[in-house]
């Protein structure tokens, strides 16, 4: 096939295509095919055999070989010298194996690269031998020639064929020429219905497997899509390996081993698509395609005089009697999967009765090759095999479409209603605090989503004290911050509650709502004196100067309905700052994934509310960070100024 791409015959080549549609231009008149009988055969690989006069005692009847696994075969043949009359004498010869002519003991060509144990895809197609002119003129009338063959069977065959290794035609070169690339051109043909679909159903089946990378939640678009990949892979080796040139043999054999993975594929995707836990046996796919790849390997390891036999075994009777049966086997899954078919629920009525035509269609072309022995790629099978799965892949599509435009239908609904919610959570956190005379407050509030679950309160009591709430609820989202919603309005029951009582109050609302979870939170009370009464909930403790105090801490809200929070007291000075922050400030994470940690907030704890909780932010925030800053300053207002 390789001579097919030279300068010299492309004018012909051309010519041909040209004319294809003529009904005339058929050259099978200048040619004519060797007749097996009056070849001989015999195993072996001896130089000496090409000698024009052997004795050919002991070799046996071409016409009655049969396959032996053996590396090297040789076939002698008596051809009449009347070839002598065209232009350019030449032997064609059709083979799946590397060759090597001979005319009267000297050699006339053939596939010598493929001598090292390897073969290309040259060896698949027609390899037509010019015969030297002064090999035949010399030669009285109606005399005849010796020519023999030498055949090295390749290390990893790509299947299973009967018959002879090697077929050979006589006549002038051009002829042979125009009706090979004709018989290749034909085969061609023939694949272009069945494959140009596959090729289309290769192309969807990179769409799946994008919309699953996509989309995670659901496996049967990967399953599928990986199948329909395979699938169409498969039959671009086959044509690849049919018309390309220096197509080598390892990547043909790689290729094909990891397409022949599409059964398994198919099979995982005919129970996910059902939502049915894949029975055991039907791993049986899978472990039949490791072995025989795992075959192909060793092969390739193994010297030539073992790796053949071994090979035609692998890919003859372990192929026809071991892994086209187990393939049979794997096909009948759409039957399991979906049934009892008459309680399917109506949306997979149709992708069931899709996957059993695949099934079925799958199972008539692999009975044809245990069969016929061979890749039947050109049986009207093919056709119905790919309306089938390109059904299925037009109804997942559809459905996957369907389902990303609810799905972005319900995204666009609740991003609105988070919109909604930040706003009424931003409603329940006002700018302006109720902050008394003596101290001057600052809050800084930036939750990681729309809304958050971080809360606090500043209220100024009846009896003039300055109350301080923070807290943090677990999770984050819009359930966290109904959460923190739920606690505010309790906590705003409670202004004639000790912070330990308040802690309480809010644990057993908590328990009563029946919400999971914990909530961390502090309660602190300034009085106009300076003094200081704090209870906390398993919250961090706040910093008092730049110095962290540690106030004795509780267990959080929500883990025990019987929670007694202890209190602790601290005098304040004048010009005492108290910074109350929340766990999203110690919990920011910069790019190398370091927390911004407790050494960092403490550092800046003698900063605005804003500015620390925009150093934690720019540092990488992760989760709700709340900030509150309280200065102690009891010379701004008397204690008189307490509200009645």
């Amino acid at each position: 096939m390789s001579a097919l791409l030279t300068s010299h015959h492309l004018p012909i080549v051309l010519a041909l295509i040209a004319s294809a549609s003529l009904a005339g231009a058929s050259p099978t008149s200048t040619q004519a095919q060797l007749d097996p009988s009056l070849c001989v055969y015999q195993v072996g690989n001896n130089p000496g055999w090409a000698a024009a006069d052997l004795d050919q005692a002991g070799w046996k009847s071409y016409a009655d070989y049969q396959e032996t696994g053996a590396p090297v075969v040789w076939v002698r043949c008596r051809i009449l010298i009347p070839l002598q009359s065209f232009a350019h004498p030449a032997i064609e010869i059709y083979s799946h194996d590397a060759v090597e002519g001979f005319v009267n003991g000297q050699s006339v060509g053939g596939y010598s690269q493929a001598w090292i144990g390897w073969w290309t895809s040259e060896a698949l197609t027609n390899s037509i031998l010019r015969v030297p002119a002064g090999l035949l003129h010399s030669a009285p009338q109606n005399a005849s020639a010796t020519f023999a063959v030498r055949i090295r069977q390749h290390r990893l065959p790509a299947g299973s064929w009967a018959g002879l290794p090697a077929t050979f035609s006589l006549g002038d070169s051009d002829s042979l020429m125009i009706q090979s690339t004709r018989g290749a051109l034909d085969s061609v043909r023939r694949f272009v219905p069945a494959f140009s679909m596959f090729l289309i159903v290769a192309v969807a089946g990179v769409l799946l497997i994008c919309l699953f990378l996509f989309d995670r939640s659901r496996k049967d678009p990967l399953w599928l899509g990986l199948f329909c990949l395979c699938a169409g892979l498969a039959r671009v080796d086959s044509i690849c390996a049919a018309t390309m040139p220096h197509f080598p043999s390892w990547l043909f054999e790689t290729w094909w081993g990891l397409t022949l993975f599409d059964t398994w594929f198919a099979v995982l995707f005919f129970f996910a698509i059902a939502g049915r836990r894949m029975p055991a046996l039907y791993r049986l796919p899978l472990w039949a395609t490791v072995l025989f790849n795992v075959a192909i390997v060793a092969a390739i390891l193994m010297p030539l005089q073992f790796a053949v036999p071994f090979s035609l075994f692998f890919q003859g009777e372990f192929a026809s009697y071991v892994l086209f049966p187990i393939y049979v086997f794997a096909f009948t899954a759409p039957l399991v999967a979906f049934w009892p078919w008459n309680r399917l629920a109506s949306r997979l009525r149709l992708p069931a009765v899709l996957c059993a035509c695949w099934g079925l269609m799958e199972i008539v072309f692999l009975g044809q090759q245990i069969l016929f022995g061979r890749q039947t790629w050109t049986s009207p099978v093919q056709t119905y095999l790919t309306f089938a799965i390109v059904g299925v892949v037009v109804w997942l599509l559809y459905l996957t479409f369907r389902e990303h435009r609810t799905t972005g239908l319900e995204g666009a609904t609740l991003r609105g209603e988070l919109a909604a919610a930040g706003q009424i959570q931003r409603l329940l956190v006002p700018e302006k605090l109720d902050a008394a005379p003596w101290v001057a407050i600052e809050a800084a509030f930036l939750p990681a989503r729309d809304v958050g679950g971080d809360f606090y309160r500043c209220r100024r009591l009846v009896d003039g004290t300055q109350r301080v709430l923070l807290g943090d609820v677990s999770g984050k989202g819009l359930a966290a911050a109904l959460t923190s919603a739920l606690l505010i309005g309790a906590a705003d029951r409670c202004d004639h509650l000790s912070p330990a009582a308040v802690l309480s109050d809010l644990n057993r609302t908590l328990e009563h709502s029946g919400i999971g979870g914990f909530t961390t939170c502090l309660c602190a009370d300034i009085a106009p004196d300076g003094s200081l009464v704090v209870a906390n909930a398993g919250h961090l403790s706040p910093y008092r100067n730049g110095v962290e105090f540690t106030p004795v801490s509780g267990i959080p809200l929500g883990i025990s309905a019987e929670m007694n929070c202890p209190e602790s007291c601290f005098q304040l000075e004048s010009g005492d700052q108290i910074t109350f922050m929340s766990d999203g400030v110690v919990e920011a994470r910069g790019p190398a994934r370091e927390l911004f940690g407790f050494d960092r907030a403490c550092s800046l704890s003698t900063r605005s509310a804003q500015e620390i909780a925009q150093a934690a932010q720019a540092f990488g925030q992760e989760d709700d960070i709340t900030v509150l800053t309280v200065m102690f300053s009891p010379v701004m207002a008397p204690v008189a100024d307490a509200l009645p």
